[in-house]
């Protein structure tokens, strides 16, 4: 309990003023005890690589309200308190949902979005920070959107006395965490990173919610939580990214069909290191995940493709209306990693630098590395401290610690690049029909 206290008061000494926070757009809506909640749009990083479907996103979730277009419950599984975010349909209505016991999978409503804040494991700030570091790293990871939004404190009391009320009595983690949530509403001033300055309201990350993904195995592995980054780096998936050999060596082929997995799942654990080095992720191994895409060679170019495919008995099966559309295509199935769950990073325990996982990697996306390296040296600029202080919420201490990860993980990067011991060779671009070699530089 005391090591909880502590990890909700480390980082900001002094609750947040809501009023401050513009982002690139705002929104507030009225509580019914006349509260006035906000969804406020971070700013984007300047070279950052956004998609037109994160801006919809963004739009879609500060266009959810609590009151009058979804349903609310509090989560009862996993490990860290969070509110869903449910989608009324014909059989249960908003009113009928939040008058419910909040079973949702019974219910079987949609989950669209989680509003999570910082406690427990769970930090506002690493939520906020990865998606957008995803995007400046050009998409690595595939984070899911996220926005910054409050809720009337006097509600989410309401919600927070009915998940203790359906887990009383219960061992889980999670009870236990809503349980000190019980306890912070007592003394929202001793809560500043849960309560906002005037102490009326909860404030957190609203995050979407990826559905129909699978557990990525191949990348955590099966076994105890307490070897979990060990057995992470036995995994065939790791051994691969920190393998002598070339990627197409460890695909045993040159054909752009035959070679994509391997290619892709490298370099999605390349990405997924470097970023989770560079945000303190404590909780990564476990919580991996992937969704099924077709990626079909069309020119000098990838079309994307999603699949319907489902895992039955251990193996997926695929559509035959999928098989049959991709007939005669040079066309792969594969695995595209999602991290979906961001919340334990930037004020916690960097496990990815315990294990030295980054100076394992010996395989690489050029384009991850030259974004990465612009990014370093801007962190120097006074006007990047400012971006993730105002933006994403970081207190001086978390940038002091993203700012030491980035040189470290330059230091790392740069000398295996020049050492001759690093291969730029998991952008699945170059293994197109004709694509011609790239040029790399390790001093870019």
């Amino acid at each position: 309990m005391l090591l909880l206290i502590a990890s909700l008061l480390s980082s900001h000494a002094f609750a947040i003023d809501l009023n401050r926070l513009q982002g690139d757009a705002r929104k507030e809506y009225l509580s019914p005890q006349s509260k006035h909640e906000i969804c406020v749009i971070p700013k984007k990083w300047q070279w950052g690589s956004y998609k037109n479907g994160d801006l919809e996103k963004e739009n879609t979730l500060c266009g959810y309200d609590f009151y009058v277009n979804m349903g609310i419950c509090p989560k009862y599984n996993s490990t860290n308190p969070a509110i869903l975010l449910l989608e009324p349909s014909a059989k249960y209505d908003k009113r009928a949902i939040d008058a419910s016991s909040c079973d949702v999978d019974a219910m079987g409503v949609k989950n669209e979005a989680k509003f999570k804040q910082s406690i427990s494991c769970s930090y506002t700030p690493s939520i906020l920070a990865y998606y957008h570091v995803s995007r400046l790293l050009g998409g690595a990871g595939r984070v899911p959107v996220a926005v910054i939004r409050s809720m009337d404190r006097d509600i989410h009391l309401q919600l927070t006395r009915k998940a203790n009320k359906r887990l009383a009595g219960s061992k889980s983690e999670i009870a236990k965490t809503w349980a000190q949530y019980a306890k912070a509403h007592e003394s929202p001033r001793d809560y500043p990173q849960l309560f906002d300055q005037t102490q009326e309201q909860v404030y957190g990350a609203l995050v979407d919610n990826i559905k129909k993904e699978e557990y990525y195995s191949d990348v955590n592995g099966r076994g105890s939580y307490s070897s979990r980054y060990q057995r992470f780096l036995k995994q065939k998936a790791f051994l691969k990214v920190s393998s002598s050999k070339s990627a197409r060596e460890i695909a045993g082929s040159r054909e752009f069909s035959k070679i994509s997995q391997d290619v892709t799942q490298m370099k999605d654990v390349g990405d997924m290191v470097l970023m989770d080095t560079l945000l303190n992720q404590q909780d990564r191994i476990g919580n991996v995940h992937y969704k099924f895409y077709w990626y079909v060679a069309n020119g000098n170019k990838i079309d994307r493709i999603k699949s319907d495919a489902k895992i039955v008995g251990g193996k997926p099966s695929i559509p035959k209306s999928e098989l049959e559309q991709m007939r005669g295509k040079n066309a792969a199935h594969i695995k595209e990693m999602i991290l979906k769950d961001n919340d334990c990073g930037v004020s916690k325990e960097n496990m990815m630098r315990k294990i030295s996982a980054l100076e394992k990697v010996r395989h690489f996306s050029f384009q991850t590395y030259r974004r990465f390296m612009a990014f370093e040296r801007l962190l120097s600029a006074p006007e990047s401290q400012s971006y993730f202080m105002n933006e994403l919420l970081f207190s001086n201490e978390n940038y002091r610690s993203l700012t030491q990860n980035a040189a470290k993980a330059r230091e790392v990067l740069l000398s295996r690049c020049r050492a001759g011991s690093l291969k730029f060779d998991v952008d699945l671009e170059n293994y197109l029909p004709g694509a011609p070699q790239p040029s790399t530089s390790c001093e870019i």
